[in-house]
């Protein structure tokens, strides 16, 4: 659902929602292309950050005023002026900002920790594009109670709020409405430091919360693509040399862990105490280089991911949430997917770098016999380094170095105790180019990714390749007024490893090279090699008016692997498509802006089997009073599945609709929120479902933030993978199932903020999922033409039983002993995760964590559902005994 919200955003505004402004008409002469100018003034005497504009400095700046609606009425001069104004000296940019409001009782100022999103609010951004390469910017935004949110701008349009800088500001309310002063340390910039005068980019901006309405300096055309590209300059700046840039983050963490077990288990102990110490390094190796490292880097106040169940034999992804690797991630995108929501969207993760791969669960375990075992819950990352910047001659620049250490997991079985390798001492590498030109409307650039990995003496692991590379080259250009643009991408793979490595790769989910009825398809047992590729295609136009078209083109060959730093979970595809939509981002009598699109795409193996065909349309809209609503309706029609049967010949899948919608109320409001939910059902089967959701929140206070979200997902599904079953000539059976799928999650998450530098953040999901499987079949004919037909049911009693409530025993000619047997797949699984984090910045750049995390999880395998029932029974300590970890981190930042 907010996939689905992000993408009506997109399409609605066709611009990031950040800040701008008009400078004051013949203020300054217009800059290149027309742009607005500012000018901006030496002091030798810098003002106090105090939120008063009252120093003598600010009266030699130039006011910057003129502002410009950007939304609700884009053009329209802003309904309350604002001004600001531009000091530096060889240490810092200074800005001031007023922002005029008749009625200051009226402003929306929630306190919250730095970068506060979600939550309506009064802001006011500086933006500086350093570089003035109209593709990146750092920007800088303050609310009327002091809460800063910073992000860095990258290819005209993103956003990262990964990034972080240190630097001042101080805001204050008062009779004529509300002031901001900043100080923005020139070390936490990146320029090319010059005798001469340096001309950036520039764009201050206010939002007005009760109105919603965002107002800029240099006005932002929502008919046109891009944001950076389309800032004032920002003239007058002499004679800054770069900054020196030393910045080291020490750390030490202290943590202890209560958890269940039992005596009897020789690893166990009730309380568990660790320490250790580690440290993060900037370093600014020249004015556009910047070199960023950790040492023994600990992310325990990150939040915990979702709780989940996968039913798939693919790979669940996950979003990156560690500071190290989301912070200035954007220099390591490299976008090689399809943008369609085929399959649920399973082409739109893919990546050569998903950083996750970092610090993963150990991808071994301990032997089958072992009774107690201590294993680590994640792999150590022993050190990381970046080096990245853009060089004045226009080249993007990143590197990624890290080493992750030798995992072993200890044992103890009948037989006494032992230690084995679950993940060896693995290097992985990451390196990322990318040239502009003609003013940031057409690039060239690359990527190489190698993952070596240490097997000497890892029994066991055999069947992890012992080197992996990708390289890769993409380009696009935007022409017709930057409103149409032209991308590419290529990758290609090798793997190298044992020959049960390759094995392994070539018969696991995403290749199935076993296939029996892939003519285009050959298991090589012997093979210690494999290659493939990948590549993408598109035109689209992307701004210009009301109209918005593209067609695309993607391809992977079977070879394709780059899951040891990567993230891909199919090969051996192609696919093309086509969209087209419309934008209206003006008021109207009903909506403040809407949109609608459609997409259609079709795609066949490499064989030449039609895989999949099938069509989106969806819509959004914003009400003028702040409600909003969407929909999207999908559709595939029945095509062949080649991974239905898990290495087993391709199933006709059926076709299948799905419907999603939903309502949001007015952000603005101390309640708010919105429901959701959709359907679905495929046709000729009784496949079919159901999901519902919200989320509420509720601000009793300027202090305080709860919301609440429930989840709640009903299905059934016909024709479920069970096992492959194989009788004693080896014959193999694909048993299929009926399944009866219900989960419930609850999220909740509560924020006090005691002051914008300290605050409390809570956040629990309890989670009940359920499975029961009945009408188990057999998979007889793949390709008939009615859906039974494909089948064998079996018949209970005689062919089939669970004479062991664990397993079940197939009897193919109903008599005797078992032919072979499954394991019983109903499931029945609890989980709760819980964690507190108060985060003090006690000075800027340096913080302590206090971070509280509980967890209770239980299993049984019963696919019966009940809410009372099972969350009685995740809260009863005797059934899901709790663990608790409690852990203090303490940072110092050093600006050496």
């Amino acid at each position: 659902m907010r996939s689905a919200l992000a993408l009506a955003a997109a399409l609605a505004l066709a611009a990031p929602a950040a800040a701008q402004q008009a400078a004051t008409p013949g203020a300054a002469p217009a800059g290149t292309a027309g742009r607005r100018v500012a000018q901006a003034v030496r002091t030798a005497t810098p003002p106090q950050i105090d939120g008063v504009l009252n120093d003598a400095a600010w009266q030699q700046a130039q006011p910057l005023t003129g502002f410009v609606q950007r939304a609700p009425n884009p053009g329209a001069p802003a309904t309350l002026p604002s001004e600001a104004r531009i000091l530096y000296d060889d240490g810092a940019v200074y800005v001031a900002m007023r922002m005029h409001d008749p009625s200051p009782d009226s402003l929306q100022m929630p306190l919250g920790r730095r970068d506060l999103t979600g939550i309506s609010s009064e802001w006011a951004h500086v933006m500086l594009d350093s570089y003035n390469d109209k593709r990146t910017a750092f920007r800088f935004s303050v609310n009327p109670r002091g809460v800063q949110k910073d992000a860095f701008h990258s290819n005209d349009t993103n956003e990262d709020l990964g990034w972080d800088a240190v630097w001042e500001s101080a805001a204050r309310v008062d009779s004529a409405g509300w002031s901001v002063e900043y100080r923005i340390p020139l070390s936490q910039l990146r320029y090319s430091g010059t005798e001469g005068e340096q001309t950036w980019g520039i764009q201050v901006g206010r939002e007005i919360a009760r109105r919603s309405e965002i107002a800029d300096w240099s006005q932002v055309h929502p008919d046109r693509n891009g944001f950076v590209s389309q800032f004032g300059e920002l003239s007058g700046i002499r004679g800054i040399r770069s900054a020196r840039r030393l910045e080291v983050l020490p750390y030490s963490v202290a943590r202890v862990t209560r958890e269940p077990g039992s005596s009897e288990d020789p690893f166990w102990d009730e309380n568990q105490s660790f320490g250790t110490v580690g440290a993060d390094v900037k370093y600014g190796l020249t004015s556009d280089l910047t070199l960023t490292a950790t040492i023994n880097p600990d992310f325990g106040q990150v939040e915990a991911d979702p709780s989940q169940v996968n039913l798939t034999a693919f790979e669940t992804f996950f979003q990156e949430r560690r500071p190290f690797f989301t912070e200035g991630s954007d220099i390591f995108r490299f976008y090689v997917g399809f943008p369609y929501s085929v399959r649920g969207g399973q082409f739109g993760n893919d990546q050569p770098f998903y950083s996750r791969r970092l610090g993963r669960t150990p991808q071994g375990r301990a032997p089958n016999d072992a009774q107690f075992t201590a294993a680590p819950e994640a792999t150590t990352i022993l050190g990381a380094a970046k080096l990245s910047g853009k060089t004045r001659s226009g080249w993007s620049i990143g590197l990624l170095d890290a080493v992750t250490a030798r995992e072993d997991v200890r044992y103890a079985t009948a037989d006494g105790r032992g230690e084995t390798v679950v993940e060896p001492m693995t290097n992985y590498a990451v390196g990322r180019v990318i040239k502009d030109f003609q003013g940031g409307n057409s690039a060239i650039g690359g990527i190489f990714t190698a993952t070596h990995r240490d097997l000497d003496g890892a029994e066991g692991l055999d069947w992890l390749p012992g080197q992996s590379y990708l390289a890769g080259i993409d380009g696009r250009h935007r022409f017709g007024g930057n409103n149409y643009e032209v991308e590419g991408a290529l990758v290609g793979t090798h793997v190298r490893g044992s020959t049960a490595a390759i094995t392994s790769i070539q018969t696991r989910a995403g290749h199935y090279f076993q296939r029996p009825d892939a003519d285009h398809l050959e298991l090589d047992a012997d093979a210690t090699t494999l290659s493939g590729w990948m590549g993408r295609a598109s035109i689209e136009k992307i701004g210009g008016g009301h109209w918005r078209a593209g067609a695309f083109a993607h391809a992977r060959s079977p070879g394709l692997e780059m899951n040891d730093l990567g993230y891909v979970r199919n090969a051996d595809w192609a696919l093309v498509g086509a969209r087209a939509g419309y934008v209206e981002f003006r008021p109207g009598k009903l909506f403040r802006s809407w949109n609608v699109g459609l997409d259609a795409w079709n795609g066949w193996s490499f064989g030449r089997e039609r895989l999949t065909t099938g069509f989106h349309a969806g819509g959004f809209g914003q009400f003028n009073n702040n409600w909003g609503s969407w929909f999207d309706i999908n559709h595939e029609f029945q095509a062949l599945r080649a991974d239905v049967l898990r290495g087993g010949p391709s199933f006709v899948g059926p076709a299948y609709t799905n419907v999603n919608f939903g309502t949001f109320t007015d952000g603005r409001r101390r309640l708010s929120g919105e429901a959701f939910g959709g359907a679905w059902g495929e046709w000729g089967t009784t496949g079919g479902g159901y999901w519902a959701g919200a989320n509420l929140n509720y601000r009793p206070s300027s202090r305080i933030r709860l919301s609440v979200g429930p989840n709640l997902n009903v299905s059934q599904d016909p024709w479920i993978f069970v096992s492959e079953g194989r009788t004693a000539d080896g014959t193999p059976h694909y048993v299929f199932g009926n399944i009866q799928n219900r989960s419930l999650a609850l999220s909740t998450r509560l924020n006090y903020a005691f002051t914008p530098k300290l605050t409390l953040e809570l956040y629990a999901q309890p989670f009940v999922a359920a499975g029961e499987y009945s009408r188990f079949r057999e998979v007889t004919d793949g390709h008939a033409d009615s859906f039974d037909d494909r089948f064998h049911d079996y018949a209970v009693g005689t062919e089939i039983d669970a004479g062991d409530p664990e397993r079940y025993g197939v009897r193919l000619d109903g008599e005797g002993e078992p032919d072979f047997t499954f394991r019983n797949p109903d499931f029945n699984f609890k989980e709760l995760r819980t964690n507190a984090v108060l985060r003090w910045e006690y000075r800027p750049g340096s913080a302590l964590f206090v971070v509280w995390s509980h967890g209770r999880s239980h299993f049984v395998q019963d696919g019966s559902f009940g809410v009372r029932r099972d969350f009685g029974r995740l809260f009863d300590d005797s059934l899901a005994p709790p663990t608790n970890v409690l852990a203090i981190k303490l940072n110092y930042w050093l600006n050496l």
